[in-house]
């Protein structure tokens, strides 16, 4: 490997790289403290410290932008969910949790529900962003509910890939619906969702039947 290799790109490339991160910073900033709704051009230009020419000739558009804080967002998370292939048997606690966190970000929230709603238009430019993010996701809990069927907490016979896709749009259902009316408790309603759908409260049941110490 190359010195040049190893230490990653150099000159105007890596210039250019930096200064999208800055922008894309600063655009996330001022979605977290005002929402996205009446962002302009010339805020995030004031806020990363360059002309709005600059900003405009990183990310062409306003929704150029919007898509990059939602790419610096989730590049900072720390996730909550197990590595792919884990069955800990506290999932449902760190799914809670996670939960929690995205309502507490509701700004961002927000904004990732508007792009995804507008990324169904064939051009946008959220669609890719949308697509990869949702296809990540998906692949998370497919492999989530695979681990779980090995490990027992989860039905055998269900297909993951299918429970997957069908957890995570009852996700998506149920924070919309939340952000409509929080009157209910968005985590619990998820966390009951991930239990039916992967047949955890059955597979909890079995185990129990076949426990020697219940006396069964």
């Amino acid at each position: 490997m190359s010195t040049a290799t190893s230490r990653g790109p150099r000159g105007p490339y890596a210039r250019s790289t930096e200064r999208r991160r800055v922008i894309a910073a600063a655009v996330l900033g001022l979605v977290e403290e005002k929402g996205h709704e009446h962002l302009t051009t010339a805020e995030v230009a004031a806020r990363a410290d360059l002309a709005e020419a600059t900003v405009l000739y990183h990310f062409p558009s306003r929704d150029h932008l919007l898509v990059a804080a939602l790419e610096h967002s989730e590049e900072q998370a720390t996730t909550l969910i197990p590595p792919i292939g884990s069955a800990a048997a506290d999932l449902p606690d760190r799914l809670r949790e996670f939960v929690h966190q995205t309502t507490q970000h509701s700004n961002v929230t927000r904004l990732f529900m508007t792009l995804a709603a507008q990324a169904t238009l064939p051009g946008h430019p959220a669609r890719d962003y949308i697509t990869r993010h949702r296809s990540r996701v998906v692949e998370v809990f497919t492999e989530l509910v695979r681990a779980r069927q090995h490990a027992g907490m989860a039905h055998p016979g269900l297909d993951p890939a299918v429970v997957a896709r069908q957890f995570v749009a009852t996700w998506t259902g149920l924070e919309t619906a939340w952000f409509l009316d929080p009157s209910f408790d968005l985590a619990d309603l998820v966390v009951d969702a991930f239990r039916r759908l992967t047949g955890q409260n059955w597979a909890e049941i079995r185990a129990m039947l076949l426990d020697p110490s219940t006396g069964l």
